[in-house]
């Protein structure tokens, strides 16, 4: 008899932990180690068979699961908040899924009589749970939380659990009112994961706003500062005569030191105002100039070939949006690669604008739904640019590719302008 129990417990031990590693897709991301997670699985099955067999108390049960998910956490990659997350998570909707199923099930509270259909049961209700949870949080539960949302789910969480344990110990509230109890936890825990899933959309979508904000904001800045130059140039090239003719009168009169001295003014006041691009598409050439000059400060080469008509009307946001987080990427790559440099291509035809850029690199990049994932620490904080283009090129018909070689990586991009 006890054989066959054990029998049982493994079986049911072993559906429960499958069950679980599909928990896992919500929550944490797995890595190449797959012996790790293999042994953590195994460690799972085994002790809490090993508890659930030889002795069948509550505390103990509860601390085999607990102990059994942190392995199955701490397996996969990611932060310790999201492993945090998915183990008390999981250990909480268990314990108020066993004591309905107790409820509905037992007669009396007696646990050495929780029975094999409850054990069934118990097994169907995670599975279900497991489904609703990836259908309603399996986009932003698997986002970054910040201090306060991740401290208030996990005590969130907690008083299930603490409060499970106690209901199992005292057998002295009746069946109905512990399933009305359970009924009630679940829903305020899918009321409480509702409300941090809405809470970590809404802190996205504002971080994503601000950062948008704050970038336009330097941008109009500096292209005020950068179509002064422009004027500055034009003026300059305007008054070419003049200057030739003060040249040619200060030669005809033999006055080198004067046209050595003249010459020399001219060439300051050139340098001063000279672009990085001169296209002659005003909108383009403001952008490219602001954001490559901060290229050349850092001494990195900069190698830009621009052709497209001056007549041809970008929008001067988006242009901002998409040039303006590329570049700035790839000037954030150069900081740990001994040979840097940037090649940029924009060209026009067809009805289309195709870019182009490449950059040496060194760290190894991940991807996410198909766009580079951040390397920047704290990752809630940023990984914005590479989504706002993305939004930017949503309105219009585009691609967006990556390549990465060994020690480069390009961005194309091609927009169909209208």
């Amino acid at each position: 008899m006890i054989y066959r129990r054990t029998i049982f417990i493994l079986f049911t031990e072993v559906i429960r932990v499958i069950i679980t590693e599909r928990f896992t897709t919500v929550f944490l991301k797995a890595d190449e180690n797959r012996m790790r997670r293999g042994l953590a699985y195994l460690f799972s099955i085994l002790i809490t068979t090993f508890f659930y067999a030889l002795f069948n108390k509550p505390a103990l049960n509860l601390l085999s699961t607990f102990l059994g998910l942190l392995a199955i956490g701490f397996s996969y990659s990611g932060t310790v908040k999201r492993k945090c997350m998915f183990v008390f998570y999981v250990l909480a909707i268990s314990c108020l899924i066993d004591l309905a199923v107790y409820a509905v099930l037992v007669k009396t509270l007696d646990y050495n009589n929780y029975s094999a259909y409850a054990s069934v049961l118990s097994l169907l209700l995670l599975l279900a749970a497991q489904v609703i949870t990836k259908r309603l949080f399996g986009e932003n539960i698997n986002a970054e939380p910040n201090k306060r949302h991740w401290l208030f789910y996990i005590a969130a969480l907690s008083v299930c659990i603490i409060t499970s344990l106690f209901v199992f110990t005292d057998r002295t509230i009746s069946p109905q009112s512990l399933f009305i109890v359970c009924c009630a936890f679940l829903l305020v825990n899918i009321i409480i994961s509702y409300l941090i899933d809405d809470l970590i959309d809404s802190s996205k979508d504002a971080l994503e706003n601000q950062a948008l904000r704050d970038q336009m904001k330097a941008y109009e800045r500096e292209i005020i500062l950068q179509n002064e130059k422009v004027e500055i140039l034009r003026s300059f090239k305007h008054d070419m005569k003049h200057h030739f003719s003060e040249i040619s009168a200060l030669a005809s009169a033999g006055d080198m030191e004067q046209i050595k001295k003249y010459v020399s003014d001219m060439s300051d006041n050139l340098n001063e105002s000279a672009m990085l691009v001169d296209s002659g598409n005003t909108g383009l050439d403001t952008v490219l100039n602001y954001m490559l000059q901060r290229a050349a400060d850092k001494d990195i080469p900069v190698n830009v070939r621009v052709a497209v008509p001056e007549e041809l009307e970008l929008s001067a946001y988006d242009m901002n949006i998409i040039l303006g987080n590329i570049i700035e990427n790839a000037i954030e790559a150069q900081k740990e690669v001994n040979a840097p440099g940037i090649d940029l291509v924009i060209s026009y035809s067809m009805d289309s604008l195709l870019i182009e850029l490449s950059n040496t690199y060194s760290h190894k990049i991940r991807f996410k739904e198909g766009l580079p994932v951040t390397t920047k620490r704290p990752a809630s904080e940023h990984g914005y640019g590479i989504r706002n283009v993305r939004k930017v090129l949503d309105k219009y018909t585009n691609t967006l590719d990556f390549d990465c070689s060994e020690d480069r990586f390009t961005v194309r991009i091609l927009m169909k302008i209208l």
